[in-house]
């Protein structure tokens, strides 16, 4: 096709064959593409550049143009050996054809911009070739700009738009920029789109700089009759006059965009400028019949403020200018989306934390006074959400509703600097209320009702109204829109069914909201000051928010059931929609199923929450409920109490795991979180725990869904709610295995059957089997292992075979994550007890391995490590939980437990061997030292009396006391004092020989070299009570030569009197301690003492000195606090009054 093209453009002559095969050569190259056409691609260009020459016939020009046009389009780089010479015809035909065959300039500029789009980036070079290009498109732009025709012009405002994406720095936006603001005025449409495209490209990259070159323009346009001005509000105020001229779509969706760009770009430090360009925009409307001010807003601001209010209003309102043509009240889809940036500003000034700090903002605007601040513009912010709210027209309602919510939202915890103890929105109160009271009359849309409810609980759950005369006026609201709910749903008067159910759901979501609050409202709300005054403490103490909503919670609690059992029946699978009632449910019928879905997707979450705070606080029916209310629903007359309750449990509970079983996409973070709330709070109670531990299948799906949302959901908020459920569940197979125990060893049991015969209780049975999906104790493994790995990779036994290197010396890890870490190692701690014996033996290698290795990963030795991490210290809790289970004292499984906690041990013993080789750090010695003492003071004395165990940890031992850091020391002699007391002497006595007699050889030194901190002062205590301990446990024949050796250490402690007030605080209070252990130790040991005394006179004589200084200074103490307590009496009167007046109350 394309060679019989070829022939025929070289053959013919006549005008209708040579257009006709340009174009088809054009078509057959944009088909094929510029890597098909490679062998044509010379002749087809060749042939066009030639016909489009033909100055004879401006129509094949047109056609010739246009299908090099197409081919550049098509032909990407394959066309850039001829982008020169197609770029010089472009501009030679630009300069020599006539603008009246306007065709052929309409077709060079799409071929322009063909061209521009083959060279690309290549434009922005420096190369000669490429300036020259450069240039050729620049002037062929500029011939374009000054055609009479608006199609060229477009097609040059196009080209300039796609030089500017590749050339940025060598486009001249003073001369573009003008042009395309006047270009606004135009009265061809095509043109407009033109120059709001190019607007739009602009303000994404350079809104500084048009913002700032339209402002030059304000004293071009002022003497301008009609059209688009630029006024001192600059091009956005020229762009949202557009929106009010504009009708078609696309184009108005520029000007949206332009609008936006320049907000994100520009808002955050021009504020003023913005808030005056809105205010303009949305007080316009206020000539047309929307109040200005709000009716209680001098009320709020008090009679003092009148002049200020008199000043805000006459700056708000339109300025008073000679108009020679009748201006009309901005559309309302403009101050919709003048309110919806009002929303976007807010969110731009996220950023600075200033925005929405009133005590640093006004600091910085004393030093600064261009700084502009969000807080300083709060009153323009609610004073523009109120004129929204209460406005004509709906969807501006909405938006203003949604603005005031947001204003909310950032500001409610923004202290007021004059008042401690009082918000900044406190002041707004009136305003809010008066808002939201339009909304909630009976001939409001739903959607404005609903929007309204939001924004009712918003306000009652930021805690700004602190007395509950300001919660009453908002509260008033909800309760009127209770009425409709009574109304059944054949007699809602609103638009239709979908709207009846869309609001009826926000109500009870907004009551929801507020009973959550409410429920949560004892602790003092953050944010602010801890000096909180008088009145926020009678309101805290006295009534409070849950004072207004529990009149309302017998009937509310029936909705949200209600609402709670239809979006259950609604999130079934489409195979069960049979089960669907005929005559729909209680807030929806048969013919909205569809539409109602979603209504209720927003508003089950809170719901579900709020249903389970209020059967966690008494709307049980069973009478074994800890705690029942009077707002406990009555079941039906055919219904048992505990029957009644099971249903409300299991529906709650059912849609609880149906949401948290749902993929990631479908459900939002806000709904699992208040999920994984309602789910904990609904087993606080032990009722709802006996359900599920009655039911072990129902525990282990429960635990298999927690471990997918830890797989799922990366938020540490939601694992920690996640482990919070895993220990209700725990809790709960704890009490059934308690429960059956407890029945098993009751008499009548003992009587009928020996204990041979007697079931064994716990998983694993005789055999110790742990069959996974049918064990608790498998399923809740399976989740703290993951938890685990998750926080700590090197704990995964599966790391070495996937290829990866194992990381170690894992030295820091965030709060949330130590926090998981905690408990799932508490967890885990429990597990054992949920076991038999045989059972118990197969998981405990699991726990010790996991429990081992969480110390070792996080307690590496470095000196970068300066204290105890809190995973490492509830690992050794949980190691001690571990030593101390009665399941190692247990007959049946003793010998497993002591094999397996001496493995544990020696595994320990070996961590803490450093091995550079193999990148082995060892254990903090700290560390080391305190989970030694956790085996040796926990564990059956069979795990630490084996010698190739106990040789090692004298060895530790003796390491950590040679160890220069002080706090090693002091560590040390914590752990040797609690050993040497061990009931069980055999296990106490190796380490008293080895290690007792360096500790007391250590003690002299503090004869001479005192203590000079506080820790150095700790060691000489340890060391003290250490030897007080060896005295109390040796027999009565060798006790009298510790006597010996700890009475002369002791006398020697003491200061002499001359240097007693010249010592520092740490040796004063080592003489103090010392005299007291005397003082105490004589009457214990007298016998002993005396002998010790009589031996050495000099031993007497300084004691007794100690003891006179002691004493004295006791009684010089003694005296001046008398003397302080005379002086703080009020003195005696001069003058003495003669008659009595002590009866004169009586």
């Amino acid at each position: 096709m394309a060679q019989y093209s070829f022939d025929r453009l070289k053959s013919a002559r006549d005008v209708v064959t040579r257009t006709g095969h340009s174009l088809a050569l054009g078509c057959l190259h944009r088909y094929v593409g510029g890597m098909g056409s490679g062998q044509h691609l010379n002749t087809s260009v060749s042939i066009l550049l030639a016909l489009a020459q033909d100055t004879t016939s401006p129509i094949v020009q047109v056609w010739a143009t246009h299908a090099l046009g197409l081919i550049a389009d098509s032909g990407g780089p394959m066309f850039r050996g001829y982008v020169e010479p197609t770029l010089s015809l472009v501009l030679s035909l630009l300069l020599a054809v006539p603008p009246s065959n306007t065709d052929v300039h309409q077709c060079l500029g799409k071929c322009l911009a063909a061209l521009i789009t083959t060279i690309g980036p290549e434009l922005s070079g420096n190369t000669g070739s490429v300036a020259t290009a450069r240039l050729y498109c620049l002037v062929c732009c500029a011939i374009m700009q000054d055609h009479p025709d608006s199609l060229v012009q477009a097609e040059a405002i196009a080209c300039l738009q796609q030089l500017h994406m590749f050339a940025p720095r060598h486009v001249n936006l003073t001369t573009v920029v003008p042009h395309l603001c006047s270009t606004l005025n135009s009265s061809h449409l095509l043109l407009r789109r033109a120059a709001v495209a190019c607007l739009r490209q602009l303000s994404q990259r350079e809104a500084k700089d048009i913002s700032a070159l339209a402002l030059t323009l304000v004293s071009e346009t002022k003497d301008s009759k009609q059209g688009i001005l630029i006024t001192e509000t600059g091009l956005e105020g020229a762009l949202f006059s557009l929106l009010d001229q504009e009708t078609n779509t696309k184009l108005c969706s520029d000007v949206h965009d332009i609008i936006i760009s320049m907000l994100q770009s520009l808002a955050a430090e021009h504020l003023t400028q913005w808030f005056t360009l809105v205010k303009d925009v949305l007080a316009a409307a206020t000539e047309f019949g929307t109040p200005l001010e709000s009716p209680s807003e001098d009320v709020a601001k008090g009679d003092g403020d009148e002049e200020e209010n008199d000043d805000a209003a006459a700056t708000f309102k339109a300025p008073d200018v000679d108009v020679t043509h009748p201006s009309v009240a901005p559309r309302w889809p403009t101050r919709v989306f003048a309110t919806d940036c009002m929303r976007k500003i807010i969110t731009v000034c996220e950023c600075d934390s200033t925005h929405f700090d009133l005590i640093q903002a006004r600091d910085i605007k004393k030093t600064n006074k261009k700084g502009d601040y969000l807080v300083l513009h709060l009153s323009e912010l609610v004073r523009v959400a109120f004129i929204a709210a209460t406005s004509d027209s709906d969807q501006l309602r909405l938006a203003g509703l949604a603005t005031l919510q947001d204003i909310i939202g950032k500001f409610a915890k923004v202290p007021e600097p004059e008042f401690p103890g009082h918000v900044i929105l406190e002041q707004f109160q009136a305003q809010v209320g008066a808002a939201l009271r339009p909304a909630f009359s009976p001939d409001t849309p739903s959607d404005v009702t609903a929007a309204a409810c939001e924004v009712c609980s918003t306000w009652i759950g930021s805690g700004v109204a602190r007395d509950l005369n300001d919660l009453r006026r908002v509260h008033q609201l909800l309760v009127s829109s209770l009425e409709k709910l009574k109304m059944g749903k054949e007699k809602s008067q609103l638009y239709n069914e979908s709207a009846s159910t869309m609001e009826k759901l926000a109500v009870l979501k907004a009551w929801a909201e507020v009973y959550i609050v409410a429920m949560n409202q004892d602790d003092v709300p953050t944010g602010l000051p801890q000096n909180a005054d008088d009145d926020f403490e009678d309101f805290q103490s006295g009534e409070n928010l849950l004072t207004l909503v529990k009149p309302e919670l017998l009937s509310l609690s029936k909705h949200w059931l209600a609402a709670l059992k239809d979006h259950a029946l609604l999130s079934l699978p489409p195979e069960f929609s049979s089960q669907l009632p005929s005559e729909g449910g209680a807030f929806y019928s048969p013919e909205t199923i569809f539409s109602a879905r979603q209504h209720y997707r927003k508003s089950w979450a809170p719901i579900l929450y709020a249903v389970a705070l209020w059967l966690n606080e008494g709307g049980y029916t069973t009478p074994a409920n800890e705690k029942q209310d009077s707002v406990a629903e009555q079941p039906p007359a055919n219904m048992q109490p505990e029957e009644f309750d099971a249903d409300r449990f299991h529906l709650l509970l059912g849609i609880c795991v149906e949401a948290l079983c749902s993929p990631t996409s479908i459900q939002p973070l806000e709904s699992v979180t208040l999920c994984l709330k309602a789910l904990a709070v609904l087993l606080e109670k032990q009722w709802p725990r006996s359900r599920i531990g009655t039911e072990p299948s129902l525990s282990i799906e429960i635990l298999n869904v927690m471990h997918r949302l830890l797989i799922t959901r990366e938020s540490p908020s939601t694992q920690l709610l996640v482990m919070d459920v895993v220990k209700q569940v725990i809790k709960a197979a704890q009490e059934n295995m308690a429960h059956r125990k407890e029945l098993q060893s009751t008499p009548a049991n003992q009587e009928s059957t020996t204990e041979t015969d007697l079931p064994i209780l716990g998983e694993g049975g005789d055999t110790g089997e742990i069959v996974p999906g049918q064990s608790i104790v498998f399923a809740t493994l399976e989740v703290c292992l993951c938890v685990l790995t998750r926080q700590i990779p090197a704990l995964n036994p599966a790391l070495p075979s996937t290829g990866f290197q194992t990381p170690h010396r894992l030295l820091k890890l965030s709060d949330e994550a130590c926090l998981l870490v905690s408990s799932a190692m508490l967890v885990m701690a429990d597990l054992p007890e949920l076991c038999s014996p045989a059972g118990s033996v197969n998981i405990l290698s699991t726990i010790l391995f996991l429990t081992t290795g969480v110390i070792r990963e996080m307690a590496p030795r470095s000196a970068d490590l300066t204290a105890i991490p809190s995973p490492v210290a509830t690992a050794l809790q949980a190691l001690k939980t571990l030593c101390s289970s009665s399941l190692a004292s247990d007959d049946r499984c003793a010998d497993s437990w002591v094999q397996l906690l001496q493995s544990a041990l020696a595994t320990v013993l070996d961590f803490a061997k450093p091995d550079p080789q193999q990148d082995k750090p060892g254990l903090d010695v700290s560390t080391l030292v305190l989970t030694l003492s956790v085996f040796i003071m926990s564990c059956p004395s069979e795990v630490t009396r084996a010698a190739n165990l106990q040789q090692p940890c004298i060895e530790i031992l003796k390491e950590a006391w040679q160890s220069k850091d002080t706090a090693i020391k002091l560590k040390c002699l914590q752990a040797l004092s609690s050993i040497f007391q061990h009931l069980d002497r055999a296990i106490a006595t190796p380490f008293i020989h080895a290690m007792a007699p360096p500790v007391m050889e250590h003690m002299s030194i503090f004869t001479t070299h005192r203590p000079h901190s506080d820790i150095e002062l700790s060691i000489a205590v340890e060391s003290i009570k250490i030897l007080e301990s060896l005295i109390a446990a040796a027999q009565e024949h060798t006790r009298i030569g510790l006597i010996s050796i700890l009475v002369p250490l002791l006398i020697s402690y003491l200061l002499e009197d001359s240097k007693l007030p010249s010592a520092n605080k740490p040796s004063k209070a080592f003489h103090d301690y010392a005299l007291q252990r005397l003082m105490t130790f004589g009457p214990q040991y007298p016998e002993q003492f005396r002998i010790v005394m009589g031996t050495t006179p000099e031993l007497r004589t300084r004691l007794a000195m100690a003891v006179k200084a002691n004493q004295a200074a006791a009684n010089l103490q003694a005296r001046n606090a008398a003397q302080a307590r005379q002086q703080s009496q009020p003195t005696k009167p001069s003058i003495q009054l003669k008659t009595d007046f002590s009866n004169f109350g009586s």
